[in-house]
């Protein structure tokens, strides 16, 4: 039967030749494109999928451009610097990692372990039951074609683990070699989700010493109790979307690998050439079992176990093939919004008028101490920042109120709708919303969920790490602990329900949509997917209530009405070459973005015109009260804020971006290409392209002049 399908398969790659297929055009294919030992399981209109049964690895052609993508190495090369193990891994659709009892991990392949494994055809695709009777690890691939390319999936229920006194599964590793290239004879490069986007271009050599490996949605602080804090240290912005993209020449072909399921437990692991091998390679691991340092007494002793659970991770990936002139990191970004959209996790936001956003985050007041007690200082009132709002002269204004509880700032939000006194009432914090809404903007209350202020919130309410420690983290210059999330949702919904009773409020939400843990508290155990999945049902109740989000991971982007905080570059790892806008393009055109706030901005002038380049709103902090006044308290953090300060800056700084983004508000983005050095146009629906230039000279194009440090607005595709 095999062979009859592998003969089958190459007849049909002749018949591509000879006559084509129904649909677009497609490029002629050459008749050995396809490898004998690859028999034809699924097609379509699109692609052709044959897989290897004997280690899973699959081919796919694409009948668009007649590109055939290979998901591993088949043939090897001099100096491809690929040992057993690597050559083992690079030709098998699965690998995996085990722990032996003493938490030692080993990596083995289809390819160099004994195995069982039996092939079943299934809709468009195939089902592989696996298994290492070595070890006792089963579990059963689902491969499947779709519309835009290949489904992968591996269900939890189909994992076992029949010897788990000796072996238990660690890492499960999909198809590490798919898109792979030797070094830089290929040009094109990876997309990564770090920040804003980054590009990891092919080479020969690595500028970098170390693989980059990245949990999905950052570190689990269930397994590490504690996040490392340095107030000097600029933290790293965790992977907050799922994916990476594969581009093998600009126009020509890419893919995006998106993970629809089993991101709370998946990590990103890239691979560039000339540091273990000759591969430039990334791809998604899975965690199913982790080893951790439990202490035995107080001087450090300790021993090394294993988690008592194996994460409930069903995996389910996605693999989005592109050609043509859309195979680019724009073309990827499309890809990923119409995904997206698709499944319901990006909603289009109303646009009022062609005026942008801006957004200004305001504190109402923080505590210090006072001998024995706590005393309230006010640095802005309702009434004060009503007069902030009259003076600047903004109509489309995003506020958001940050110390407006009892004791402000630094004390534990309340379960319901209370504000320091001192402030203002109730009936002018409603009565200030409304104007807001009317002239065209919204108004929100600060809230972090999540956050547990030592001394302020009971024992029994706080989550527990696996060593059986409280959840310790910080959160604007507090140590925070943080809450299991029953209890996040008791201090949620009371707050939630009455915010929601006021059409003109909303909550800005911190944290909750962007810190996932597990808890280990006893009786009460939560993995991180259940986690997840708690958050989302956190997040989408009371359906009424408007929400923002601060820097929020991908699974509450349904709920989103607005994204705070968004990142203007990457993290600047050594390997990368390039910052793109891979996010703010997914969201452009459905959802505002703002940056952060410029007032703490090191250099301005780069950072309005990053924030044009990648269609970012403005932002700032403010106080109407001078920042000296609030020294003694923990918004000290907060060191330059007052509008006496800023009001004439932020007038002039709205003014220009205005002039340039709004224009094309609320549109997608088409095109973003480099013209020379430090020079970039984007263009946007309507045909609008503006122009950056960030260089030291002016810069002509099309007739007209962009002035260094500055940027221009094309009204007309050019």
């Amino acid at each position: 039967m095999a062979k009859l399908q592998r003969w089958i398969g190459c007849w049909l790659a002749v018949m591509v030749l000879l006559v084509g297929w129904a649909g677009p055009v497609q490029a002629a294919v050459p008749a050995d494109a396809i490898a004998p030992n690859y028999a034809l399981v699924a097609e379509n209109d699109a692609f052709a999928l044959y897989v290897d049964e004997t280690t899973l690895a699959f081919q796919l052609l694409d009948r668009r451009s007649g590109y055939v993508w290979h998901s591993g190495v088949d043939e090897l090369l001099p100096g491809d610097r690929l040992n057993k193990s690597w050559q083992a891994f690079a030709r098998s659709g699965v690998s995996i990692e085990y722990l032996d009892k003493k938490a030692v991990n080993k990596r083995i392949s289809i390819s160099n372990t004994e195995h069982t494994l039996e092939v079943m055809p299934m809709d468009q695709g195939i089902r592989a039951l696996l298994g290492f009777p070595e070890y006792g690890i089963r579990l059963e691939l689902r491969l499947q074609l779709e519309a835009e390319g290949v489904r992968v999936e591996v269900p939890f229920a189909s994992i076992a683990e029949e010897k788990a006194d000796q072996f238990r599964l660690g890492l499960l590793y999909l198809y590490p070699f798919l898109g792979a290239t030797r070094g830089g004879s290929q040009p094109g490069y990876f997309l990564l989700p770090d920040g804003t986007g980054s590009l990891l271009r092919f080479k020969d050599a690595s500028r970098a010493r170390t693989m980059f490996y990245g949990r999905y949605y950052g570190a689990d602080l269930g397994m590490l109790a504690a996040l490392p804090f340095d107030p000097q240290v600029n933290q790293v912005m965790p992977i907050s979307y799922p994916l990476f993209g594969v581009v093998h020449g600009e126009g020509q072909n890419a893919l995006l690998s998106v993970v629809e399921r089993g991101a709370a437990y998946g990590e990103l692991q890239v691979h560039p050439a000339g540091i273990v091998t000759n591969f430039n390679f990334i791809y998604h691991a899975f965690i199913y079992n982790e080893s951790y340092f439990q202490a035995t007494n107080r001087s450090g002793a300790g021993v090394t176990m294993i988690q008592p659970q194996t994460n409930p991770v069903d995996v389910v990936v996605h693999y989005r093939f592109v050609s043509g002139e859309q195979a680019n990191y724009v073309g990827l970004a499309r890809s990923y919004q119409r995904y997206l959209v698709e499944r319901g996790l990006l909603q289009r936001q109303a646009v009022a008028d062609e005026h942008i956003g801006l957004r200004l985050e305001v504190l109402g007041g923080d505590r210090e101490k006072v001998l024995f007690w706590d005393r309230f200082v006010s640095m802005t009132t309702i009434e004060q920042l009503d007069e902030i709002l009259r003076r600047l002269g903004v109509n489309a204004v995003d506020v958001t109120y940050y110390g407006w509880q009892p004791l402000g700032a630094s004390s534990m939000l309340p379960q319901t709708l209370r504000l320091e006194r001192s402030l203002g009432s109730l009936q002018q914090l409603q009565a200030l919303a409304e104007q807001v809404q009317t002239n065209g903007g919204t108004f929100s209350l600060y809230f972090d969920p999540l956050a547990a202020i030592k001394g302020q919130v009971s024992n029994r309410q706080v989550a527990m790490a696996i060593t059986s420690v409280p959840l310790q983290g910080y959160q604007r210059n507090n140590m925070l602990y943080y809450l299991s999330l029953s209890a996040a949702q008791e201090r949620y919904a009371g707050l939630a329900r009455q915010v929601a009773q006021q059409p003109a409020l909303g909550l800005a939400l911190d944290e909750v949509g962007n810190l996932l843990y597990s808890d280990f508290r006893r009786g009460q155990l939560l993995n991180r997917q259940q986690a997840l999945e708690q958050v989302q049902a956190l997040v989408a109740s009371p359906e009424q209530l408007r929400l923002a989000f601060y820097r929020p991971n991908d699974y509450v982007w349904g709920q989103m009405t607005a994204y705070y905080d968004m990142p203007l570059g990457d993290n600047g790892y050594l390997y990368t070459d390039e910052t793109v806008p891979f996010l703010p393009i997914v969201m452009a055109g459905y959802v505002p973005m703002y940056g952060p706030p410029l007032n703490f901005s090191s250099d301005m002038t780069q950072d309005l015109l990053r924030q044009v380049d990648f269609g970012i709103y403005p932002a700032y902090f403010l106080t109407e009260e001078p920042t000296a006044k609030m020294l003694n308290t923990r918004s000290s953090w907060i060191y330059t804020s007052s509008y006496a300060q800023w009001g004439e800056r932020i007038r002039q700084a709205y003014a220009w971006m205005d002039g340039l983004l709004g224009p094309v508000r609320g549109q997608e983005v088409l095109a973003r290409r480099a013209l020379a050095n430090d020079v970039y146009a984007t263009t946007y629906a309507s045909g609008k392209t503006i122009v950056v230039n960030y260089g030291s000279q002016p810069f002509e194009w099309q007739g007209r002049i962009v002035n260094a440090r500055d940027a221009a607005l094309w009204e007309e595709m050019p």
